[in-house]
């Protein structure tokens, strides 16, 4: 039992008492209790007492260790120096004794930072530049609290992050103001989808940190998603326009608006402008999308099946390759090429180019149907330093035109989702011959552009 003593010249009472030992003797011990009221010091001893005791049996040396953390850590306490620093640093003291593993604590910038290479190394290259172009918006937003604990931020924090992304904030730019009643919509405003995807990117990364155990739960799991009913919807082009897409490309004037006149060969340009027109015609009759008709290869093509089966970039991670029947314009037109081995490139002169940028596959796609006087269905300008320009008609609105003719001749739903997204487990086993035949009649009806 803990007793009290007092010390000449010290206002704090001592508590002594016996701790058992391993050998079974007992050792005197004597403790400030860094209390001066007698009932206060008694309460102390007791609690040093029952913390003496269950370290001097803890078995093994790491119970030793780890009671001798919590004592320190009372011991910080009961003098009032037990700081959030000073916590963590025991904290991680601890849990390295129980683990064996370096307790880490992060901020959002740290945690951020972490994420970021593990997707790196992860994910698609596409992915991480908007992952990291998503994190890098937040942390801006947040300025100084980027540098704060990772639990720290809330719902609230993340919720108007994202509204300051719908009204057109950009990092080192003035956030637009908010629209008032009456007044025309701000030019600078964004799709809510667009906001809802920077949103959904900074929750991956903070459910991430919920299943790494940094978080008891994340800031964002009950944030609610902006309605998306601004969001452009995407128009087609009939057939006429299909085959005036088909025409355009097979020029070589278009080439002039992307391309420099002194760094093009007659041969590229001609190369160009045929693997374009089959570009558009797989686009067309197989609903591919714009960068997975790129990367076809012969060994995509079964000419004696007649069919395309290839694996979407979108959805390789679920390794669900796509088999689709060729039509028979589409045949004819890769009948008329120089048949190459399986791993050379369908469009040789396109092959892996990038979609993006000034001379990408989407700015010739453009000129293409500048030179074909097709209406890209602009919605909204583009502004030099500010917003985006939207339009409704692309690349990908081939895919929406292949769903468009098939209903259009009265080719059922199921059917035409099996089209443009059959799932086939084995690229050689494809379709059962039924199915085959049936999709292939649908296809059929498709008109020649």
């Amino acid at each position: 039992m803990a007793t009290l003593i007092k010390r000449p010249n010290s206002p704090f009472w001592i508590a002594a008492f016996d701790v058992p030992q391993a050998d079974g003797s007992t050792r005197r011990l004597k403790k400030s209790t860094k209390q001066k009221k007698r009932s206060e010091a008694m309460t102390e001893a007791i609690r040093l007492e029952e913390l003496e005791c269950s370290a001097s049996t803890a078995t093994g040396a790491n119970g030793s260790k780890a009671y001798s953390i919590l004592s320190e850590a009372a011991a910080a306490a009961a003098k009032g120096e037990l700081s959030e620093a000073r916590a963590r640093e025991l904290l991680a003291r601890l849990c390295e004794v129980s683990t064996g593993e370096t307790l880490k604590f992060y901020t959002v910038r740290t945690w951020a930072a972490d994420w970021l290479a593990v997707k790196a190394t992860t994910g698609k290259p596409a992915t991480v530049r908007r992952y990291t172009g998503s994190v890098n918006a937040f942390l801006a937003w947040l300025g100084d609290k980027a540098d704060v604990k990772l639990e720290a931020i809330t719902k609230a924090d993340v919720r108007s992050f994202r509204d300051a992304i719908r009204v057109g904030w950009t990092a080192g730019k003035k956030a637009a103001p908010a629209k008032k009643r009456g007044e025309k919509e701000d030019t600078l405003r964004r799709t809510a989808k667009t906001a809802n995807h920077f949103a959904r990117d900074i929750a991956g990364m903070f459910r991430s940190a919920l299943r790494e155990g940094l978080l008891l739960a994340s800031p964002c799991s009950a944030l609610e998603k902006l309605p998306e009913d601004d969001s452009i919807e995407r128009e087609v082009f009939t057939v006429a326009e299909v085959s005036k897409l088909v025409n355009a490309a097979g020029g070589d004037e278009w080439q002039s608006a992307v391309f420099s006149d002194r760094t093009l060969g007659t041969d590229t340009r001609a190369a160009r402008s045929q693997d374009w027109q089959g570009m558009i015609l797989v686009g067309f009759y197989a609903g591919a999308r714009l960068g997975d008709c790129a990367r076809l290869t012969w060994g995509n093509l079964n000419l004696k099946r007649k069919t395309l089966s290839f694996m979407p970039a979108k959805t390789d991670r679920k390794r669900k390759r796509l088999e689709v029947p060729l039509h028979p314009r589409l045949v004819s037109w890769l009948q008329g090429r120089n048949i190459g081995k399986d791993d050379e490139p369908l469009f040789p002169v396109l092959f892996k180019t990038s979609v993006s940028g000034n001379a990408g596959l989407s700015s010739q796609f453009v000129a293409i149907m500048d030179a074909g006087k097709i209406d890209r269905g602009t919605k909204r300008e583009g502004t030099k330093g500010g917003q985006r320009a939207q339009h409704s008609r692309s690349f990908h609105a081939l895919r929406h035109s292949l769903t468009s003719t098939l209903a259009n001749a009265d080719v059922s739903e199921e059917i035409r989702r099996r089209i443009v997204g059959h799932e086939s487990a084995e690229v050689h086993s494809g379709y059962t011959h039924h199915e085959r035949e049936t999709l292939a009649r649908a296809v059929e009806k498709m008109p020649s552009v």
